[in-house]
């Protein structure tokens, strides 16, 4: 399947979500729901979420540090760059991403430091224990949609613990065990991708650190989940819309988990449908009209579209790397 076709489906998907996620939504009630926002509200919002993504970048600065000690502001560029990926390609191309601005940058083999992406994204996703302790405290009504939704992201966090634990005990069985899903490809393709799985594994390596640097990297998650709560809570905000904080803090914690999965281009359709699917639906004591919450995750939609598009290429530009060239590495 050709890259174009690929997106174009993708695309297609979306706006399938996003017709179900406004299905039943009456157009002049959206518009003037939109009208109601605060910009004030709206600016704080922007810099709660900005923040978020800044410690996200300290965390991976903080694993990448025995691999390749780069500046604080390096960090946030190559971190908002990898995002702008993610959020153009439908796939998770982003991550890939910031091993290539590694190598770029800093001559690091793409081998060395894929492994602190995946331990970084590793602690993204202990955030789905928050999540699943939140489904009995908040009466949470369990679809099928939604259960699955959440059971998905959690059985990607185990597997992936999985992974990495049998990496620490035993390097040279997890090397065979990922090779050998890759046996059926030529030898010289094999060859050199053994060679890369050998790498990566052993390059996993980097998550054995000390307990103060586990904790210090787990305070930086539970921060960066928390002002995402509380970006989210603010839209509410904006709009005058009730509803509390732990709800908040469940479905929007659920929503950025959910990213681990692939998306349509600049997540078209999926935040809106999945947003409907918590905040209309799967919260059985919140009781916000189906039009509030879709102006609210619209103007969100929209707002978040904008900051990570410019932050995105003024990184590109702080880096010296040009857009076209990332697109065509990573595609």
């Amino acid at each position: 399947m050709s890259r174009r076709l690929r997106i174009g489906l993708t695309l297609l998907a979306g706006i399938l979500l996003l017709v179900l996620a406004l299905r039943g939504v009456d157009a002049g009630e959206l518009r003037e729901s939109i009208g109601r926002a605060e910009p004030v509200w709206l600016v704080v919002a922007g810099a709660l979420y900005l923040s978020a993504y800044f410690v996200r970048s300290l965390r991976w600065r903080a694993i990448l540090r025995p691999v390749a000690p780069v500046r604080v502001s390096e960090g946030f560029y190559m971190l908002m760059a990898g995002y702008f990926i993610n959020y153009v390609i439908p796939v998770r191309a982003g991550e890939i991403a910031k091993s290539f601005f590694l190598k770029r940058l800093r001559a690091v083999p793409i081998a060395i430091s894929l492994p602190t992406v995946f331990v970084d994204k590793l602690l993204e996703l202990v955030s789905i224990l928050l999540v699943v302790a939140l489904i009995p405290i908040l009466s949470v009504r369990m679809s099928a949609t939604l259960g699955a939704l959440i059971y998905t992201v959690l059985g990607i966090f185990l597997a992936a613990m999985a992974l990495l634990l049998f990496a620490f005990r035993n390097p040279s069985g997890a090397s065979r065990l990922l090779c050998s899903l890759f046996s059926w490809l030529p030898d010289r393709v094999y060859g050199r991708l053994s060679e890369f799985i050998d790498l990566f594994v052993r390059g996993m390596g980097v998550a054995r650190r000390g307990p103060r640097t586990l904790w210090g990297l787990l305070f930086l998650t539970a921060v960066a989940v928390l002002l995402d709560a509380l970006y989210f809570f603010t839209m509410f905000r904006a709009f005058s819309v009730d509803v509390g904080f732990f709800r908040v803090l469940f479905g929007y914690t659920l929503l950025t988990l959910s990213y681990i999965l692939p998306t349509p281009p600049a997540q078209i359709g999926y935040n809106e449908f999945v947003i409907g699917l918590i905040f209309a639906g799967g919260l059985a004591a919140t009781s916000i009209p189906r039009g509030e919450v879709m102006a609210v995750v619209l103007v969100a939609h929209a707002l978040t579209g904008v900051i990570i598009a410019a932050v995105g290429l003024v990184s590109f530009s702080a880096m010296g790397i040009k857009v076209s060239e990332i697109f065509k590495r990573v595609s």
